[in-house]
């Protein structure tokens, strides 16, 4: 069978080799941004989906991306990203930082581990309606497909147990994805102000004051609506500091904290691929990013 996330993954390996050349012939590019990798599911998923991305980075593929990050970047807490941005001195190593949106056990099981070893902060962004249901989530069209192929922990969210591990290590800052994963295209004002608050709520009430400072939307894209100006205030108003967008760039020290650009770290990206990522070199992601609007399901 050959479906859309066949091509899309045809088009992304493309894309990384066209990028790493770029690096190479135009050397440094966008000193004065930072990229916000995004993340998904860390997993071994011994299977690839023509209907419908998975989302996955394999455990092994993903501690290789960290140690090459951790080499040539210096990997930074999302909330301290707008403030680093703006006293940046030339010539530093880029700028990055980790999140991983859906709040997935694999987060807790094989990512969390990774993290450890290297001491890189992340953000794991959760939706806080489901977590600890132990079913698929509604909004993760591959889960639903391919949950009786699958093992629960490829699929199901953390548990609030596995949340306060993530919390308790130090490295992890558990922000909000919303309460029901709504799109925000398609939901009302009062909708988009009770989605905000009400995952803040939940985990103020469960992690205190230092976390539920940052907000991912939920499909995230801008020019589809899914993180409008009117999410981005209700999101404001109930508190969030900082808040990430699936719009394709990097941030620089101009870019509005509730609406950050992010770049997608794919299981098919080699350390040469992260490196030209980091720098810019995203001029050969515009088709894929195009191709999002497609069928931009996370």
């Amino acid at each position: 069978m050959f479906g859309l996330n066949s091509i899309k993954r045809a088009v992304k390996r493309t894309a990384g080799w066209a990028a790493s050349l770029e690096t190479l012939l135009a050397g440094r590019r966008e000193a004065g941004g930072a990229c916000v990798f995004a993340y998904h599911r860390v997993s071994d998923v011994d299977f690839v989906d023509p209907r419908v991305d998975d989302w996955n980075v394999p455990p092994a593929t993903f501690e290789r991306q960290v140690a090459a990050l951790n080499e040539f970047a210096e990997i930074v807490p999302l909330l301290e990203l707008p403030a680093r941005l703006r006293r940046r001195a030339a010539g530093a190593r880029p700028l990055v930082s980790l999140t991983f949106d859906d709040g997935y056990a694999s987060f807790y099981k094989h990512a969390l581990p990774v993290l450890k070893r290297y001491g890189a902060p992340a953000t794991a962004f959760v939706v806080t309606g489901t977590v600890g249901d132990g079913r698929p989530q509604p909004f993760d069209d591959w889960a639903v497909k391919n949950e009786g192929r699958t093992r629960p922990d490829d699929w199901r969210a953390m548990t609030w147990d596995e949340l306060e591990d993530c919390a308790a290590s130090g490295l992890v800052h558990v922000g909000a994805h919303s309460h029901r994963h709504l799109r925000g295209s398609r939901c009302t004002p009062e909708q988009l102000t009770e989605e905000a608050a009400r995952s803040r709520e939940v985990l103020r009430e469960r992690f205190g004051d230092g976390h539920a400072r940052a907000y991912a939307y939920p499909y995230g894209n801008s020019r589809l609506g899914d993180a409008s100006a009117a999410y981005a205030a209700a999101v404001s108003a109930a508190g969030y500091e900082v808040a990430v967008t699936t719009d394709l760039g990097l941030a620089t020290a101009a870019s509005d904290p509730l609406l950050l650009p992010r770049v997608e770290a794919h299981a098919l990206d080699a350390p040469a691929v992260l490196r030209a990522k980091a720098r810019g070199a995203l001029a050969s992601y515009r088709l894929t990013d195009n191709l999002r609007l497609l069928d931009w399901t996370i």
